[in-house]
């Protein structure tokens, strides 16, 4: 086969049932610019502005406990009931702020300490989730930037921006922290979780570009459908470039304008596949 002959072989003609069973769409090559991207490790943390310590005023015999780890307190309640060894009067511990409790170290019957809290109560309807920066990616870390965040072993997903970075390299961990602060009012964000932050820290120069999975491999070449008719795909050879989440740069291959097949391409590469296999090369049909 001469090269006409085998590009006039890879087209792929479909029925349009099959166009639509394949969940084919079709977009035009625009001009648009990659996100320039950085991953980040990282755990969700509790919101320490809304995570309270509290401890008996003065020392005594505490009387009675009203609550447990894992139990949900509202502002004011009352946790505890404590003899003061002064007065020898009891007296009524209240919680400053709502939230869940998530230590106790009280029992009735027990001498308790002003030194020491009782009750630590953290509110978790925002949490602070905080993302490891190393030195490398430092200088590209700012306050404002926006933060896709996906929870690890899990479907979780969230979008934030960096609230705050600190300036001061951890002498532990080799890293700074990049804070974004997360609304949780349904509590799947659990402190304690790992996540990976994808920081949007800029993006590359202006070109060509196409839906990410256009781009497929056959025969060893990287290549895009374009439209060559009605329900007719052709694979074109392309140069890539740079990507992120949703888009890839074309470097040549392609021009402006140009149909392709934005969605769909993988089940046009595997009818070229199946077909080259069957020994029925030719169109698909």
């Amino acid at each position: 086969h001469d090269d006409e002959e085998l590009a006039d072989e890879l087209v792929v003609e479909l029925p349009a049932e099959a166009v639509a069973m394949a969940n084919i769409s079709i977009d035009r090559v625009s001009r648009g610019r990659i996100a320039k991207t950085i991953e980040l490790p990282g755990e969700v943390g509790f919101n320490e502005d809304r995570l309270v310590h509290i401890a008996p005023r003065f020392a005594g015999i505490a009387i009675k406990t009203s609550y447990r780890v894992g139990d949900y307190v509202d502002s004011g309640a009352v946790v505890a009931v404590v003899e003061s060894n002064e007065s020898m009067n009891a007296y009524p511990i209240k919680t400053p702020i709502s939230g869940w409790v998530i230590e106790r170290h009280i029992t009735p019957g027990e001498f308790v300490s002003e030194e020491n809290s009782i009750y630590v109560i953290a509110d978790l309807s925002l949490v602070w989730v905080n993302l490891a920066v190393y030195p490398g990616d430092a200088d590209r870390i700012k306050k404002g930037q926006d933060v896709s965040l996906s929870a690890i072993g899990s479907d979780i997903r969230s979008t934030g921006a960096v609230d705050y970075v600190t300036p001061i390299m951890d002498v532990h961990t080799r890293s700074l922290t990049a804070r974004v602060i997360l609304s949780n009012r349904d509590n799947e964000w659990r402190p304690g979780t790992f996540v990976k932050g994808t920081v949007v820290a800029g993006t590359g120069d202006e070109g060509l570009v196409v839906a990410r999975d256009a781009v497929q491999h056959l025969d060893e070449e990287t290549v895009v459908f374009v439209v060559d008719g009605t329900n007719r795909f052709r694979p074109v050879d392309v140069v890539t470039g740079d990507y992120d989440e949703n888009n890839i740069r074309i470097l040549s291959g392609l021009e402006e304008g140009v149909e392709y097949v934005a969605n769909g391409a993988f089940e046009l590469k595997a009818k070229i596949i199946t077909s080259a296999m069957d020994g029925h090369a030719g169109h698909g049909h």
